[in-house]
């Protein structure tokens, strides 16, 4: 299935590490509230999809979660600090939806489109007018598979696996949104 264009987005679906807060060092984790580090700039993008009346779902792989150690306390307690840290900024995400499981052991993490699916469904949305924001190639295939139109933020440009757009940071991908929409 073709990707939709731009110019009919209502709903912008956003990976977080990476996307919105700085990601952690590979093969680590963001686990609690204090490793949480807004990258430049998200906070005010993320107003201005709000101010713009489209809809912001976080969706966002934690496999951390699946570890024996894991304390999903401190998963609830780092997304409470996100609402705040946005809040602060006048930004705010409309739904999040996090897969807490191991790899190839559920429909809901992403390359898969689970997240996607359910969000739109809980929330009423038609995926023909969404784009998939995030800075992975998984990222992308989670946007293709749930046939929406994929933005890949990778600085300075470079190859993606399956992306409709590359840029370098969420700034830039909001702004191409809002272009698209606006002409």
């Amino acid at each position: 299935m073709a990707a939709p264009e731009l110019r009919t987005v209502r709903t912008v679906f956003l990976d977080r590490d990476g996307t919105i807060n700085v990601k952690a060092a590979e093969g680590e984790y963001i686990r609690t509230p204090a490793e949480l580090v807004l990258l430049p700039g998200a906070a005010r993008a993320l107003a201005t999809l709000n101010a713009a009346g489209l809809r912001t779902v976080l969706v966002t792989n934690q496999r951390w979660l699946s570890e024996k150690v894991a304390e999903p306390a401190d998963f609830a307690a780092t997304q409470r600090r996100l609402g705040e840290i946005l809040a602060r900024e006048g930004a705010r995400l409309d739904a999040a939806y996090h897969c807490p499981h191991a790899a190839n052991s559920c429909d809901c993490r992403k390359p898969l489109e689970g997240m996607l699916v359910r969000a739109a469904r809980e929330h009423g949305f038609d995926l023909a007018e969404a784009v998939m924001v995030g800075d992975t190639d998984i990222d992308m295939m989670a946007g293709r598979a749930a046939g929406v139109a994929t933005i890949l933020l990778r600085p300075g440009g470079g190859e993606a696996v399956d992306a409709d757009f590359v840029v370098d940071d969420l700034s830039a991908a909001v702004e191409l949104i809002l272009s698209a929409r606006a002409g």
